[in-house]
């Protein structure tokens, strides 16, 4: 009987730990079968819009705090901390960053030419034109985002290049194809819609920093930035529950978006089975390899197990930024040290997407494929190591993982015929490497975590001990914040000053 009340506890406990993750999962079902049963009406763009309307607003609501908690997750974990260990810090992460996105590309390059999704291609498709971008200006801009000229116009756009093209069909009357030659008039440095993250982070690293420097004048601007952090977060975690909604919203409105969507997986089976294949092999073994190779320790539980959620949060809303809290939220549930997490994760955000690195790869492969190229060891190497270097620098515009795509066929010399049928799957495939790259920001700050969580920890209880001793030789009451523990200790009558 003792045994039926404990399982009875357990499961109860268990459901109300994860009544938001199987509220949204039923979400994601009902959004596929609502799909399937609105698409025999055919239903208009006005309708769809207003079908992806509460979706839609989930996700304004939601970007509309990122900003505050990147700022004030950042500032924190920085002023915090002493320079010398954030340097570990972020010397360790981006570590795994770069041997995550290595392992990444070489696993889309291998089942690229295994599988050979694009021989069994034949038919032509019509050529969706891409921005135009060339790879050096991919590394400025990157540059150029990273060291802003003005910290509250980085809050609200982006730099890229902007260039006045010629474009020139030209036909050819043996084959009866038609190619498009793009002469570049001029270019000039614009700025865009969307945040500069790159720069809103970099800033904030430098402003902990220095607000570390001098930690008894900066204190009140510390206790500012804690309470920003605390006052969004309390905001987030109500938001999230609306979560189910917003997933049957964005799934049904994708799917009713695309036109025969049946052709479309024919089309493609091959190609997003390689896809696929990829990301789950990196997702569940890749990635916790290379957490046990960085740690000894047992990438199952807590780490492996802590980021489905987080990973299936990112599936859904699409946006590897919009997922900041819901991966916080995951580190710290799995007993993370607050100051690795809030340091960590935003810098995992940023640059680590080896998710996207895998899809442009076999994307390269497969458009070669698609031609009849063949691809030479040379070709090969190229493709690896601009796709890893693009991963990590993508520019701030429309389907960038696209553009990376046409910039490196365009170095290899891939022709792009074939690159429009892409955009027909760009919304399936972005939401799937979109979730590796959930998993894998919470592993990667586990990795982090194992290495110095312990030494933080130590390093902390060590201050706390000193301050008590301290405030003990003159009879104060000290209270220690950041553990929300406050110690009273009482004068001592054998005391002297």
């Amino acid at each position: 009987m003792g045994e039926l009340q404990c399982s009875k506890r357990c499961c109860t406990s268990w459901l109300r730990a994860n009544i938001l993750l199987l509220l949204t999962l039923g979400g994601v079902a009902l959004g596929f079968v609502l799909a399937i049963i609105l698409k025999d009406f055919n239903p208009s763009d006005d309708a769809i819009m207003w079908i992806n309307l509460p979706g839609e607003l989930f996700m304004r609501a939601l970007k509309c705090a990122i900003l505050p908690i990147i700022i004030s997750s950042v500032v924190t974990a920085v002023a915090t901390l002493d320079i010398k260990t954030n340097s570990k810090l972020g010397g360790l992460a981006f570590a795994f960053m770069i041997v995550a996105i290595l392992t990444a590309v070489l696993l889309g390059l291998l089942l690229s030419l295994t599988i050979k999704p694009g021989e069994s291609f034949n038919e032509q498709v019509d050529e969706k034109q891409l921005s135009y971008y060339e790879t050096q200006d991919v590394f400025a801009d990157l540059f150029r985002n990273l060291i802003t000229d003005n910290i509250v116009k980085a809050c609200i756009v982006t730099a890229y290049t902007d260039y006045d093209l010629n474009r020139t069909s030209v036909s050819d009357n043996t084959t009866n194809e038609t190619t498009v030659e793009v002469d570049v008039l001029s270019k000039k440095l614009a700025y865009g819609g969307g945040t500069n993250y790159l720069g809103v982070l970099l800033f904030s690293m430098i402003f902990g920093m220095a607000m570390s420097v001098e930690r008894q004048r900066t204190a009140v601007m510390l206790d500012f930035f804690i309470a920003m952090r605390v006052i969004v977060f309390r905001i987030i975690t109500v938001l999230l529950w609306l979560l189910p909604l917003a997933s049957i919203s964005l799934i049904a409105a994708s799917i009713l978006g695309v036109d025969d969507i049946i052709d479309v997986f024919i089309s493609l089976g091959l190609f997003s089975a390689a896809v696929v294949a990829g990301l789950a092999v990196h997702t569940f073994i890749t990635v916790p390899l290379i957490y046990l190779i960085f740690t000894r320790k047992n990438p199952l539980k807590p780490v492996l197990l802590g980021s489905l959620r987080p990973g299936l949060f990112v599936t859904i809303i699409r946006s590897s930024i919009a997922s900041t809290v819901e991966v916080l939220n995951a580190c710290d549930r799995i007993g993370m040290n607050p100051k690795i997490y809030d340091f960590v994760v935003p810098l995992s955000i940023n640059f680590k997407k080896d998710g996207s690195a895998l899809f442009i790869t076999c994307s390269c492969v497969w458009l070669a494929q698609t031609e009849g190229a063949d691809l030479t060891s040379g070709n090969i190497v190229s493709i690896g190591i601009l796709a890893t270097a693009l991963a990590m620098c993508l520019p701030g515009i429309p389907s960038s993982s696209l553009v990376a795509i046409a910039t490196i066929a365009a170095s290899v010399g891939i022709p792009l015929n074939n690159i429009g049928i892409l955009f027909a799957m760009e919304w399936l495939l972005d939401a799937l490497r979109g979730g590796t790259n959930g998993v894998s920001y919470v592993v990667n700050t586990g990795v982090v975590d194992a290495w110095f969580g312990d030494e933080l920890k130590d390093e902390t209880t060590e201050n706390l001990r000193k301050n008590e001793s301290t405030n003990a030789a003159y009879g104060q009451v000290s209270e220690h914040s950041d553990d929300d523990v406050a110690f009273k200790i009482t004068e001592g009558n054998d005391t002297k000053l």
